[in-house]
């Protein structure tokens, strides 16, 4: 059985959890030339993406090496099927670690923007964050940057959000 293959059940059959099999399928298949694209691939299909953001979210959490290029570009075109809410908030909190591809900038915006007016308060955090990480990395989008989360710090009520408005602006301000 290819990495790829043997690498779809893990994350399909991921109860969103035990973190355990996925740690372990990291451990197995992180040194594999494939393991990147084979979680960018698995972020195209539903019942992965869970489970595929979440490695993905560990890789870069436990400095593991950048994807390539056309690989960063495949990821970001892939924002647009992902649906569950745990899949956008591991996106959202794996961003910072990417080098966000000019022209994937407009599908990242709207993914982020989209993020905004989610219910669940969590994704909404981490979506403000996203904002002050893409404009980082483009600066001509740093003034509708700061609007956004001035008018976030003061109409957002739940803490988390808060919180993560303030990182935002703070990471703006360095």
């Amino acid at each position: 059985m290819s990495m790829p293959d043997a690498l779809h059940a893990i994350p399909s059959g991921w109860d969103g959890k035990q973190t355990e099999p996925l740690e372990a399928a990291f451990c197995k298949y992180r040194s594999d030339p494939e393991f990147l694209a084979s979680l960018v691939g698995l972020c195209k299909q539903e019942p992965c993406q869970r489970g595929a953001t979440w490695l993905l979210k560990h890789h870069f959490e436990t400095k593991g090496p950048p994807p390539t290029v056309a690989l960063t570009k495949l990821h970001f075109n892939t924002l647009p099927r992902i649906q569950p809410w745990e899949a956008k908030l591991h996106f959202l909190q794996y961003l910072e670690f990417l080098d966000i591809p000019a022209e994937a900038k407009s599908t990242l915006e709207a993914f982020v923007h989209d993020a905004i007016s989610s219910e669940n308060k969590l994704v909404r955090a981490w979506a403000y964050y996203g904002l002050a990480t893409i404009a980082r990395q483009f600066p001509e989008t740093r003034r509708s940057a700061l609007e956004a989360l001035t008018k976030a710090r003061s109409n957002e009520v739940a803490g988390s959000v808060k919180i993560r408005v303030r990182k935002a602006l703070e990471k703006l301000s360095k």
